[in-house]
């Protein structure tokens, strides 16, 4: 199984983020060529920008803040998340819910993290589950203060890796268990140590703070069926924590092209490894999205097997049919604003 994590932000002119210089690769890239198109007719979405995120073939788009939509390689689209469909509770109008990230379920189906402002000065975070067929499969709460940002489920165990940022501006990649109950609240941690007087006060961002939602807004995860996750955070060097279900880390580091690019998609399949990034012009941090590499390594060991160049409408995201043959999405705008969606299939 094939699984992404982490936001994707489709933006259709500029990118907005952090570049990273990356290392001589071994491997000459090959140009991706457009092999086919197929125009979506059961999906249009009235938009000028949106969220999209890839699974286990299948893309999914935000059609609105509470709701994604799933669109299959067929062409065909149905129901993925809808927060209106959780039920209410005596405490909780689900209409109070926010939708901080979504990511795809191992197990089939979506994962969202959302929020609830339970009192003005609580605010609590979980993970709400839909199904494959977008129908609303349960919400555990997590028992953590963290600002969330990111939380994945393990293959196998069930447990949730969290990524997320405290009020001293500390960022921590935390373990829970599959009720919600913290395991290891600092599995992994970035930012130096700083003073009890930097914390913010209720409501207050601190400048520590809006650094540590940039550098977590950028960490990329990804479950695989190994029952491990693997994380990418490219404002600490360009390498890969695998992060067991027990918490147990272990580093690779990894090649890459010699241009200067913005890391925007991990994928994680049984054998591969696929990272893929926007290139930018030389030196520069932002600019547009016009073109992308997606690299390929061994998923044991970071061996860089095929680097691949690509032109796409979008922000580079990519549904992998094999490592030699993908699939993304493109747009256009017709009179009228209405934005129609085609299946792009691109091979070497």
């Amino acid at each position: 199984m094939i699984q992404r994590v982490g936001p994707v932000f489709v933006v259709l002119f500029f990118a907005i983020g952090t570049s990273i210089s990356l290392g001589q690769s071994e491997v000459s890239p090959m140009l991706l060529r457009t092999t086919g198109e197929a125009q979506i007719d059961s999906f249009r979405l009235n938009a000028k920008g949106f969220r999209e995120i890839a699974g286990d073939q299948v893309f999914y788009l935000q059609a609105s803040p509470r709701r994604y939509v799933a669109i299959e390689l067929d062409g065909q689209s149905h129901p993925a998340l809808d927060l209106d469909q959780v039920p209410p509770t005596d405490a909780m109008n689900p209409k109070d819910l926010y939708l901080i990230d979504m990511t795809p379920d191992p197990r089939g189906g979506v994962l969202g993290v959302v929020r609830w402002n339970e009192t003005p000065a609580k605010i609590r975070t979980g993970v709400v589950r839909f199904d494959r067929d977008g129908d609303y499969d349960g919400l555990v709460w997590l028992d953590t203060d963290l600002s969330v940002t990111h939380a994945v489920e393990f293959n196998s165990s069930g447990n949730f890796l969290v990524v997320g940022y405290d009020e001293h501006g500390k960022i921590k990649v935390a373990l829970f268990d599959f009720r919600g109950f913290v395991v290891n609240p600092a599995v992994l941690s970035y930012g130096e140590a700083v003073a009890a007087g930097s914390k913010s006060a209720a409501g207050q961002v601190t400048p520590a703070m809006e650094r540590a939602m940039r550098e977590a807004g950028t960490i990329q995860m990804a479950s695989a069926t190994d029952d491990s996750v693997y994380l990418l955070n490219v404002q600490r060097g360009r390498k890969i924590l695998r992060v067991q279900s027990n918490g147990k880390v272990t580093e690779m580091k990894l090649g890459g092209p010699s241009q200067d690019t913005m890391p925007m998609e991990l994928v994680v399949s049984p054998s591969y490894l696929y990272l893929g990034e926007a290139i930018l012009d030389k030196g520069k941090r932002v600019g547009p999205l016009k073109k992308f590499s997606i690299s390929v390594y061994d998923r044991d060991n970071g061996t860089l097997d095929a680097s691949y160049e690509a032109m796409t409408p979008l922000g580079g995201t990519f549904v992998v049919a094999s490592p030699r043959d993908f699939y993304f999405l493109g747009t256009k705008v017709p009179p009228g604003g209405a934005v129609n969606f085609s299946l792009i299939r691109a091979q070497p």
